[in-house]
């Protein structure tokens, strides 16, 4: 199994996404290891930087000490941290799930056309973090049973040091340090014994990273340069805005908490059906994958929770996902969801046993808690179904069916306090039960089919990840010549002197090519607000690029747009070239200019 999953992982290893330099904003963080490297300071964009945790600067740091800094290089280390993160991953299930479970979800991901994309072209601190946790959950049930000795000193110094590195590479490692603590206070409602052994070795080694954690939040983020809530001050105040993505919408309500939480749950969701079945789901709480998934998951949750074994990994997915579904931002998903992608899959299938069992169990209450829900999500999606014209809304008439029997089958649980018995059905029943042996090779029907439902998806999968692999290895260097922050740099570059300052949404890749200080053109509607700034730091040039999608809104030409019509006389157009717009700002005329001081509020 685990050269199958090497195997797989070869393909984005090799097929990644070959250029002569970087093109997307996650050269910041090669910016930032070059700073550790040669002038030991934590710094890029002439600047220290408190916000980005250093734990991704440092590997980078290390690969380039020892083999080498190029593009090809530093972007082939997001597979090889993401296969051993998905080979540690498959003994943590193999230990909690089983070995076909462990199988399934360790090899469905790694052939994951949703995820090739982003483990070859981009460095994303994610993909280490992911290592270290697997490596973090290998190691402690072993330390838990070790006997004291020299091994067992060095395991914990091992471990400690990985709790650190968790925090130090994605701040959401906070997750880690409270699921380890929450776990050894509810051990003390056990076994007193296991709790008082847990106490002595795993309680230090939480309050260090506690501290480094602390330490590094603590410094608050970096300075604002513009007067806007969030970004890029530190992660609790990016918590209280309503949308990271729409600073000017100010604070969050209590309300846009709750519809946040709602929607990051869902959008959570479907990037993990889409991941496992690699097909569009319906985008819609009625859909099976969505709301069905999420059922299975929290009961898979609860389940866990009560098994020794199982209980650190629970609590660790409930306060990581806790955080994942505060986060204002729309990225949150792929930065969030990667991690714990296999434990997504225990608790499915965790989820599935729990319900079976708890039918047979406690029949009535089973059907109580799930009727309403049912009959609720059977109505919305026949409405739904039946409500499009031909040809559209088969995923929701799929979905009616579905909770229409899930409907009935609560029913039959209130009524007759039982599943459906299969006694007349005896032959399909004995056939489905029996095991059946081919040489050493014994297996049951249902472990054939879940086999076979696995070597095709996979199978789909690497036909998937092929075409883009290769155009992966074509097209990387028309992609950089065709980024508009690239042609924008270059000629920043040849037309301005080393002491310009810039003003670009993207002041991550117009620093690296360009070399100059870049300040970021905030996504500001006010153009008195926008246009004090730009006195305020100085700037020279101001770079705006026309995107067919925005990260930030108002879009960077919007903002820019009204900043023009309240201050003609400020500014002058000096490269319109495709894309990019260059602008000049006229230091003299902008003290004068401002025809329009108020008519730019939205």
């Amino acid at each position: 199994m685990c050269a199958l999953i090497l195997a797989l992982s070869a393909l984005p290893f090799f097929l990644y996404q070959k250029a002569p330099e970087f093109i997307n904003s996650d050269v910041y963080y090669v910016d930032l290891a070059s700073s550790l490297l040669h002038h030991h300071s934590y710094s890029a964009n002439f600047a220290p930087e408190r916000l980005r945790p250093p734990g991704l600067p440092i590997i980078l740091a290390l690969v380039c000490a020892t083999l080498g800094c190029t593009h090809d290089i530093l972007t082939r280390t997001m597979p090889v941290f993401l296969v051993l993160g998905l080979l540690f991953s498959y003994i943590v299930i193999r230990r909690q799930g089983g070995r076909l479970l462990a199988a399934a979800s360790s090899l469905l991901l790694a052939a994951s056309p949703s995820i090739f994309p982003w483990v070859t072209s981009r460095l994303w601190p994610i993909f280490p973090y992911f290592l270290v946790t697997m490596i973090v959950f290998f190691i402690i049930p072993k330390l838990e049973v070790s006997q004291r000795g020299l091994c067992t000193l060095l395991g914990l110094l091992l471990l400690c040091s990985l709790a650190v590195a968790a925090v130090l590479i994605e701040s959401v490692g906070i997750a880690l340090i409270a699921a380890m603590l929450a776990w050894i206070i509810l051990s003390f409602f056990g076994n007193p014994d296991i709790a008082r052994l847990r106490l002595k070795r795993f309680l230090p080694i939480a309050l260090v990273a506690l501290v480094a954690e602390g330490l590094w939040l603590g410094q608050g983020g970096n300075p604002r340069d513009w007067p806007l809530p969030g970004y890029p001050q530190g992660y609790l105040a990016q918590l209280k805005v309503k949308d990271g993505n729409y600073p000017e919408l100010g604070l969050a309500t209590p309300k846009d908490v709750l519809l946040r939480v709602e929607k990051n749950l869902r959008e959570s969701t479907i990037f993990l059906g889409e991941t496992l079945l690699q097909r569009w789901i319906s985008p819609s709480w009625t859909s099976p994958f969505v709301a069905g998934l999420a059922i299975l998951i929290l009961c898979g949750l609860w389940n866990s929770l009560w098994r020794s074994d199982s209980q650190l990994c629970a609590l660790y997915f409930i306060f990581y996902e806790g955080v994942s579904l505060l986060w204002p931002w729309f990225t949150g998903v792929l930065r969030f969801a990667l991690a714990v992608l296999p434990l997504s899959c225990l608790y499915i299938a965790d989820g599935v046993k729990a319900l079976e069992q708890w039918s047979r169990q406690y029949p009535r209450r089973v059907g109580v808690l799930l009727l309403p829900l049912s009959t609720v999500l059977a109505f919305a999606a026949t409405r739904q179904g039946w409500a499009r014209g031909s040809g559209h809304g088969f995923q929701e008439k799929m979905s009616a069916l579905f909770w229409i029997v899930c409907s009935a089958l609560c029913i039959g649980l209130i009524w007759k306090r039982s599943l459906p018995s299969w006694g007349h059905l005896s032959r399909v029943y004995g056939f489905f039960e029996r095991s059946y042996s081919v040489g050493r090779l014994s297996f049951r029907p249902i472990q054939l089919f879940v086999v076979l439902a696995v070597t095709y998806l996979v199978a789909t999968g690497v036909a998937a990840e092929i075409p883009m692999g290769r155009e992966n290895l074509v097209s990387g260097s028309t992609k950089l010549e065709n980024t508009p922050e690239f042609q924008a740099a270059q000629w920043i570059k040849s037309h301005t002197g080393p002491n310009a300052i810039i003003a670009s949404s993207q002041d991550t890749l117009m620093h690296h090519y360009s070399g100059r200080r870049v300040i970021w053109f905030p996504p500001i509607s006010n153009s008195n607000v926008l246009m004090e700034g730009i006195r305020k730091h100085h700037i020279n040039y101001v770079v705006v690029v026309d995107r067919g999608f925005n990260y930030y809104l108002p879009s960077e030409t919007t903002c820019l747009n009204l900043l023009y019509a309240a201050y003609p006389e400020a500014f002058r157009l000096v490269e319109p070239k495709g894309q990019v717009r260059i602008y000049e700002v006229l230091q003299g005329s902008a003290e004068q200019s401002g025809k329009f001081p108020d008519s730019q509020l939205p």
